[in-house]
């Protein structure tokens, strides 16, 4: 997600790696509503959009780190981040909308939860001493933060998906469907997973686990941006 290493290593895997994914999931955005405008294509066009935005600001944030001026570098990051963390309420809306929910969330009970968690996100901005810099604007997070951001998170994002991700399988009843759905899912797990590797990244020294997180992170994205949409979203 957020990568950090020396300036030319960060250099590097923004434009190479990061600006793959953002050319990946923009594609899957062209394709998904190019087959139709419905809630479930909006919703999941949603996701692979502003996590793009996300991953192209971070981009931005490493090109600013060899200019002098740290508020909009520190705003960039903030940006950056946030529009990582943040798409993800739109897969439980998108698992939520596959099940047919409209009943219990509705157009207005879905901003709602929007908001609230675009509120929570925010939150992480403002923790007191939650986020640091060493000198090449490397971010560290305190253990604090990481207790606080996992608890968000874990009990607004990861909960809800598994719990309703349960009752979509078992709705599924045709093994084709299933199988669709089984990938669907590796796919959401694996991307929740980027996330909590990501939060622990930036707050980890442990030299092991960042090498081979850097490695592993950005295949990681790209399976699973490519599970989530060849699981269901292209037959959406």
């Amino acid at each position: 997600m957020i990568f950090q290493g020396d300036y030319w290593s960060r250099i590097m895997v923004a434009f190479i790696s990061q600006a793959f994914i953002i050319i990946l999931f923009f594609f899957l955005v062209f394709k998904i509503l190019k087959r139709n405008r419905k809630r479930s294509s909006i919703t999941l066009a949603a996701f692979y959009l502003l996590l793009s935005v996300g991953l192209f600001m971070n981009i931005i944030f490493i090109l600013l780190i060899s200019s002098d001026n740290n508020v909009v570098i520190s705003i960039s990051y903030s940006i950056a981040s946030y529009f990582i963390i943040f798409p993800f309420i739109f897969i439980l809306i998108f698992i939520n909308v596959i099940l047919k929910m409209e009943e219990n969330f509705t157009l207005k009970k879905i901003m709602i939860i929007i908001v609230i968690y675009g509120v929570l996100c925010s939150t992480l901005y403002i923790f007191p001493g939650g986020i640091t810099f060493t000198s090449n604007w490397i971010p560290v997070y305190s253990i604090p933060l990481f207790i606080y951001v996992n608890i968000i998170f874990t009990g607004y994002i990861t909960i809800p998906i598994l719990f309703y991700s349960i009752r979509l399988y078992r709705l599924f009843k045709a093994r084709n469907l299933k199988e669709k759905l089984r990938i669907l899912l590796i796919g959401i797990y694996l991307m929740l997973g980027t996330v909590y590797g990501a939060i622990y990244f930036n707050t980890t020294s442990d030299p092991i686990f960042r090498t081979v997180w850097g490695v592993c992170a950005v295949s990681m994205e790209i399976t699973a941006g490519l599970l989530v949409y060849y699981g269901i979203g292209k037959d959406l």
